[in-house]
């Protein structure tokens, strides 16, 4: 056999070969991890693992759906598994790793690093001494002056110049809010402002008149500043404000997880709803109240729900019984006590989970949990507390929202 053709055999053999290794590897990436099933799975497993780490975290998505039936669909299926998450250690492991990224990195000393107040498993000094039976706050109150905006033509001639930024500082002006001089709310609370917020900003629609921003953290309130400082949280953001941009008023809902037994510096344990624990918890909640006053002219405090668990909703009633009785403490026009429930006291005085209101169909106003509020729920709230807006400012135009 000549050499040419020794040759040509070579290279047909080689093509012949090279041929079949395509077609294996073909198949291989038809059938194998690239392919849509394989995908699939190796999706499925990667939530599989993550979720024991989200713990309460993969229910929060059920309050951005809006309709009630995929609400509960969505609710029936995580329900389980939050509750096994949460009983489990792993749901831990997110936040000890943050906590650790946060001093490795030097983070914890600079305030506006927001996720520096989620101080779980940390209870330094400062945080200790705020649950001190003294009552001592350890809290500097600062002001850092008000609107520029309100200077000059906001005041009658014969004033200026002679009335200071600091007598001015917890004064409403009487400006024409509009489109172009928002009406601007700050909202802040737990997990139940969630669905508040939500829902005022659906109440609202296209009304460009009032400008809300919100920040809710679940678990959190007026106790347990080891979890989130809500104090120097409030003092960081409030302080922050820029002439033009500053909160006419604030919105505050804390207290639904508050029912807790405390201790003090001194180790010693307060049961709650004790007298001595109430006394505690009322200074507590007067140091939160007072950071917000000294920065914004008006805190409108949402008072609890009646929630559908009878032992659960006696205890909120007595929190909000004390929230009552230290409101009564302040100048009823800067803090301004909103009772949710006497909103929806046309449908009964009990637990109402849903409403009718006339020419409406059924909304659900609380959760399946019979704890929060729904969206649709906290729209329908909403629409009456834009009415008390509209009765304590000036718009250039009221549309009746309800």
């Amino acid at each position: 056999m000549s050499e040419n053709s020794q040759r040509g055999e070579s290279a047909q053999y080689e093509r012949q070969e090279y041929d079949n290794r395509q077609g294996q590897n073909s198949g291989q990436e038809r059938n194998g991890r690239y392919s849509p099933n394989q995908c699939f799975f190796f999706v499925v497993l990667a939530l599989f693992i993550l979720i024991p780490f989200l713990g309460q975290r993969l229910a929060h998505p059920v309050q951005n759906i809006k309709r009630a039936s995929l609400k509960n669909i969505y609710s029936a299926l995580t329900a389980p598994i939050v509750s096994v998450t949460e009983s489990s250690p792993v749901a831990a492991v997110i936040p000890v790793l943050r906590n650790a990224f946060i001093r490795t990195a030097g983070l914890a000393e600079r305030g506006e690093w927001d996720t520096f107040f989620y101080r779980q498993g940390v209870y330094d000094s400062e945080v200790a001494a705020f649950y001190a039976v003294t009552g001592e706050q350890g809290y500097i109150e600062t002001m850092p002056g008000f609107s520029d905006n309100l200077g000059g033509s906001g005041l009658p001639a014969e004033l200026a110049g002679q009335v200071s930024k600091e007598m001015l500082r917890n004064v409403a002006l009487p400006v024409v809010h509009s489109a172009r001089m928002p009406l601007r709310l700050f909202f802040f609370g737990d997990s139940q402002m969630r669905s508040i917020a939500a829902g005022m900003t659906r109440a609202l629609g296209s009304d460009t008149a009032i400008a809300i921003q919100d920040l809710s953290v679940p678990s959190s309130g007026f106790l347990r500043s080891d979890y989130y400082n809500w104090p120097q949280k409030l003092e960081v953001l409030l302080a922050a404000q820029k002439d033009g941009e500053r909160f006419d008023a604030a919105v505050a809902f804390l207290g639904m997880n508050d029912y807790q037994d405390m201790w003090t510096t001194g180790g010693i344990i307060l049961t709650a709803g004790t007298p001595e624990w109430e006394e505690v918890y009322r200074k507590m909640v007067k140091a939160h109240l007072d950071i917000v006053l000294a920065s914004v002219p008006r805190l409108y405090w949402l008072g609890l729900p009646v929630v559908r668990s009878a032992a659960y909703n006696e205890k909120m009633q007595y929190l909000n019984a004390v929230h009552d009785s230290v409101a009564e403490e302040y100048d009823s026009k800067k803090l301004v006590r909103i009772s949710l429930k006497g909103l929806v006291e046309q449908y009964g005085t009990g637990y109402i989970g849903a409403i009718k209101p006339e020419g409406s169909a059924w909304i659900p106003l609380i959760q399946g949990d019979g704890i929060h509020y729904t969206i649709e729920g906290g729209e329908y709230l909403m629409k009456h507390f834009i009415d008390r807006l509209h009765r304590d400012y000036a718009f250039e135009t009221h549309c009746t929202t309800l």
